[in-house]
Formats: structure tokens, C-alpha cells, sequence
């Protein structure tokens, strides 16, 4: 097993005890108005952090359509713009490898993308090179939900203080289009009508119980996408709904395993020498019918 799977684990784990009130921990209430200043200085220490390091995990289980879990690794540096993903993917037994790289260069910022060992290169901008990979940017992720949710409650447990919240239905369509946590359900980028009657999303984030620096998050969307999915299914039904998708688990949880003083990496040799290159391809195919 790799070690970011043990450190996964681990982190849900302590995600599930927290609803359990395990007898030997010890455990502080925290008023509402401490529970708020702690989230403020959490997405404060977020925004100054020159970098990050984190472990993902997201689990997708509907009725009669398959279960699928992606699980892996994430590193960025903010300046100059670097970015390592490396993620397992599996649906029903079937798996595959995600690995991509963005490095930052003169002339904009270069992806570099594999599927099972299969390199892919593209030059593009900052922004869109990020809102690609949005869905495994922890820190950004993290600061959406501290920014958006509301009704934060926080306990204190041994070492870790849990605060729990909810992004308000009414804001949830700005968030997921920011973070893109539907993309893994292929629902990321509908309409904002299909949100309607998604509910309050619940968040839960961990902190250090001494410094209050941000160590983890975990988004349940089982619900929202439910909800979504027979919204879609009534639409092309022609406004009948004929059998309702019952989704059991959609959950995302990331765990910081540095925050700050992360380095860039070396890309790959051959994801340099090897990467199919479209934009070469295209120019060289234009030069071609000329």
C-alpha cells in the first residue's frame, strides 16, 4: 500500500469519529463565535501559503450504476506556477493512471498529461491550466468552502478541532463551478436550474487544535447529486420522472500534508521527449495543406 493511501486512512478515520463521540477523547465545546474566528484564521493562513502538498480521495457509489473511487496525490507551488497530480482511478474493478504536470514557462504555462503511460502536451494560460486541475487544488478548494459556508459549530478532540458548517443552497452553483467537485460524476459545468432543491451542502474541516492551521476537508454530495441527476433524468424524460437514481455515497475528503515550503519537482523525461504535442500536430497539418 502506498503511504498517501495509509495517510487517507487515516484522515477518514478521524472524519468518521468525530460523529461518534469516541468515549476516550477529549473533547471542549466551542461557542459560535470562536468556531467563526477560527475558520477566519484558517482562510487567512490558506491565502498566505506559498504552497501545498495533500492527499485526495473521492468515492462515487450510485444505485445500479457502479461505484468508482479516485485516490492519489497533489502538490503546487504558487510561484512560478507548478503543479504535480497523481492520481488511481477505478470503476467497477477497472483501473487507470492520472498523472499531469504544469510548469510554468516564458511563454505560458505547459500541461503535460498521461493516461496509463500515454503523454499528451499542451501550452496554455494560467487560468485555464488551473480551472483544469481546479478539482485537486486543495488549498483553493479550502478557501471556497471558508468563504462560502455558513452556521460553522466546532468541537475540540485531543489535538484537532473539527468545524462543521454548510454551503447554502442558494451559493452552492458558484462554489461547484469554482471547484469543479461534480466533474468526477460528470455533472460539473450544467446549467444552474438543475441545482434547484439540492439543499444546504455539508462540510466538516479540521484544524490543528494549537495553531489552528488547516489540515483537512470533507464535502458530502450525495445528496446534491441526487438530487441533480433526476432533475436531468426528469428533463429528458419530457418532464416525467419514470424511475428515480438513488446515489448512496459521493464524498470527497483532502488531507494537507504540508502546507508551505513545498518545492517544484522534475517533470518526467519522457513526458518531454515522449508527449503527443496537439498544438505541433495542428501546425504542422496546417503547413501540410498549404
Amino acid at each position: 500500500m502506498k503511504h498517501w493511501k495509509q495517510g487517507i486512512l487515516s484522515g477518514i478515520l478521524l472524519l468518521a469519529l468525530t460523529g461518534c463521540g469516541a468515549a476516550a477523547a477529549e473533547e471542549d465545546e466551542i461557542t459560535a463565535d470562536a468556531a467563526a474566528e477560527y475558520a477566519a484564521q484558517a482562510l487567512k493562513t490558506l491565502q498566505e501559503a506559498d504552497s501545498f502538498a495533500a492527499e485526495f480521495y473521492a468515492e462515487v457509489e450510485m444505485e445500479d450504476a457502479g461505484d468508482s473511487v479516485t485516490e492519489g496525490t497533489v502538490s503546487l507551488v504558487k510561484e512560478p506556477l507548478f503543479m504535480k497530480v497523481d492520481m488511481d482511478m477505478s470503476f467497477d474493478g477497472a483501473e487507470q493512471e492520472y498523472d499531469m504536470f504544469l510548469e510554468e514557462t516564458a511563454d505560458g504555462v505547459n500541461q503535460y498529461m498521461s493516461y496509463d503511460g500515454e503523454w499528451t502536451e499542451m501550452t496554455m494560460t494560467e487560468e485555464n491550466a488551473l480551472a483544469g486541475a481546479q478539482l485537486y487544488h486543495t488549498l483553493h478548494n479550502m478557501e471556497a468552502i471558508f468563504t462560502a459556508a455558513e452556521g460553522w459549530t466546532a468541537e475540540k478532540k485531543e489535538d484537532t478541532v473539527i468545524l462543521t458548517g454548510v454551503i447554502p443552497e442558494e451559493g452552492f452553483y458558484a462554489v461547484e463551478a469554482y471547484t469543479r467537485w461534480f466533474q468526477l460524476a460528470g455533472m460539473s459545468g450544467l446549467s444552474e436550474k438543475y441545482y434547484e432543491g439540492i439543499g444546504d451542502v455539508p462540510v466538516t474541516v479540521m484544524l490543528d487544535g494549537k495553531t489552528g492551521a488547516p489540515l483537512s476537508y470533507a464535502v458530502d454530495l450525495a445528496q446534491s447529486l441526487e438530487t441533480m441527476t433526476n432533475h436531468v433524468l426528469t428533463e429528458l424524460g419530457g418532464g416525467v420522472l419514470e424511475e428515480a437514481v438513488e446515489v448512496e455515497t459521493y464524498s470527497i475528503t483532502s488531507v494537507l500534508t504540508q502546507l508551505g515550503g513545498v518545492k517544484a519537482e522534475e517533470i518526467p523525461a519522457e513526458a518531454k521527449s515522449d508527449a503527443f504535442n496537439y498544438e505541433k500536430e495542428i501546425s504542422l497539418l496546417a503547413m501540410t495543406a498549404e
